[in-house]
């Protein structure tokens, strides 16, 4: 093994935590907002397992990625796929970083609190990891398929 597999490596697993576990959370939130219990629970969870699973994930996803283009003389950033990836990327970031994460907080504060919003905050924030998931699978596609190479 070469470092570059191991970047690969690290980066398709970082990968695989930000898609897979988004997943899991949204089919759970599906689930469990039909619970009054059960949504503060999520509201709860949510922001410890974004801080402490999806932000390292995210980061190693980012850092990797760059480090492979930079590490291969095959790829470069003028590259159409690569070029994508990185757009799709900073969309996937900056509704998880910016929107999910305020409504995560605004989750949790109202879960503390056993407000009426809940319910509408965890249907906001499953809107928004939808956009995050259907931009995450184009990322995998632009991955696999790499436009703009021969």
């Amino acid at each position: 093994m070469n470092g570059y597999n191991l970047l690969l490596f690290v980066h398709i697993l970082a990968a695989i935590v930000w898609l897979g576990g988004g997943l899991i959370l949204f089919v759970a939130a599906t689930r469990l907002r039909q619970s009054a219990t059960d949504i503060q629970t999520f509201a709860k969870i949510l922001p410890y397992i974004g801080i402490r699973l999806f932000m390292p994930a995210v980061v190693l996803v980012l850092v990797t990625g760059i480090w492979m283009v930079i590490a291969d003389s095959e790829w470069g950033f003028n590259q159409a796929w690569v070029l994508i990836a990185i757009g799709l990327f900073v969309v996937a970031f900056a509704v998880g970083g910016v929107y999910l994460s305020r409504i995560g907080i605004a989750m949790d504060r109202a879960a503390g609190s056993a407000t009426a919003d809940l319910p509408a905050l965890v249907n906001r924030w499953m809107t928004g990891y939808a956009a995050v998931l259907v931009v995450l699978l184009l990322v995998i596609a632009d991955m696999v398929f790499k436009p703009g190479t021969s």
